[in-house]
């Protein structure tokens, strides 16, 4: 089983930390991914 291998030092892999270096990018980043843009035609709308 793959999840088992080198159980007993397992521990001791530290976990990824990841620092933020451009705050306003960053800032713009979770701004956009709330954002919806919907493109409908003009046939459409006439339909």
């Amino acid at each position: 089983m793959p999840y088992k291998a080198n159980e007993s030092r397992r521990h001791r892999i530290p976990k990824a930390r990841y620092q933020v270096q451009n705050w306003s990018a960053y800032d713009a980043a979770l701004r956009r991914r709330g954002d919806l843009t919907i493109w409908v035609t003009p046939e459409a709308i006439a339909a």
